[in-house]
């Protein structure tokens, strides 16, 4: 178990989506060894392992196979409170992907998410967490997805047409799957590698009904400061992360260089990031990723300037790179947002 500590005043969004309502919260909370009152007043820390004994517990409780299926439905944006928002505020569904992305660490600090576009099909996959229990539970799994769907749900103002749902966990009794047919409304698999969701590349461009430029803006900074505050406290990934973000433009961003500020050896950071469910590359990659895409919507962007800052040698290893990320050339991409606009 890696115990990663999480500050205590700003619990998982998914831990609040939970607990939420729950008449026997104090007694969750006990079970687990924390004190609720803490939890609520911002003191102390929570750790992976009360994280995960919360989230067991809760799901063992409930007694309903269908628990977390019924749960995450029933979500909307605005269960998520200033992250919702903001992404609600974003103005295309896209956007509000990168949002969940940038600040997945506020909803999900113990997992891994990854947009991948292609030119048929885009995959958002969650991976990692693999020293939680919970991680490895049905209830888990089916709260994970289903949530992600209702958000997409509530964002677009209407039904967010999947393709496919992948799931971890082996397929449910017979009598248990219309549920999930009536919900997703789409191909079902089960047993697979990670979690994910299948939709059409289409669906990124979508205006968001909420959309709002000077709203979005006046959130990032709280929720800035936030993943801040997590991150300074987080494993080692949320400072890796952190390192990544701070080094852009610098000299090339090696694992060598950031287990170095790190105080720790190559081999050392690897293992611990294996631990946690990430590997640097990845990380990196998605650092990168995100930080192009919101230079590109700027319109005024310099291209050899941003391939240089994000370190690659030159602008066609930059290209290359943008489109393995995205699906689509960097120029391409600029003129769609700007098109948008």
């Amino acid at each position: 178990m890696v115990d990663q500590p999480l500050p205590a005043g700003t619990a998982p969004g998914l831990l609040d989506i939970v607990l939420r309502g729950r008449p026997d919260r104090a007694t969750l909370f006990q079970q687990a060894g924390l004190d609720a009152d803490t939890v609520a007043g911002g003191d102390g820390h929570l750790t992976s392992a009360q994280l995960d004994a919360l989230l067991g517990t809760a799901f063992t409780q409930a007694g309903d196979p269908l628990f977390g299926l019924r749960v995450g439905r029933a979500n909307h944006y605005r269960d998520l409170g200033p992250l919702g928002a903001l992404m609600a505020a974003s103005e295309t569904l896209e956007q509000a992907l990168l949002v969940l992305l940038r600040y997945r660490e506020l909803m999900l600090p113990y997992l891994a998410l990854a947009l991948h576009r292609g030119e048929h099909q885009c995959t958002l996959t969650v991976s990692g967490g693999e020293a939680l229990a919970v991680t490895h539970t049905r209830a888990h799994n089916d709260l994970l997805l289903a949530t992600l769907v209702a958000l997409g749900h509530s964002l677009l103002g209407g039904r967010m047409p999947i393709q496919r749902v992948a799931f971890r966990h082996p397929c449910p009794p017979d009598q248990e799957l219309d549920e999930y047919r009536s919900f997703f409304r789409c191909a079902l698999q089960f047993d697979q590698p990670a979690n994910s969701l299948v939709f059409s590349p289409a669906l990124l461009g979508h205006s968001l009904p909420a959309a709002d430029t000077a709203r979005r803006r006046d959130l990032e900074r709280p929720a800035d400061e936030k993943l801040q505050a997590l991150r300074r406290v987080g494993g080692v990934t949320g400072q890796v992360i952190e390192q990544l973000h701070a080094g852009l433009g610098e000299r090339p961003l090696t694992v060598h260089l950031v287990a170095d500020r790190l105080q720790m050896t190559a081999r050392t950071l690897q293992r611990r990031l294996h631990h946690e469910g990430a590997q640097f590359a990845r990380l990196r990659d998605q650092v990168r990723m995100e930080y192009a895409c919101r230079r590109l919507r700027r319109g005024d962007c310099d291209m050899p300037e941003l391939a240089r800052r994000l370190g690659f040698s030159d602008i066609a290893n930059f290209y290359h790179a943008f489109r393995r990320w995205t699906g689509c050339a960097p120029g391409a991409y600029r003129k769609n947002q700007v098109r948008r606009r």
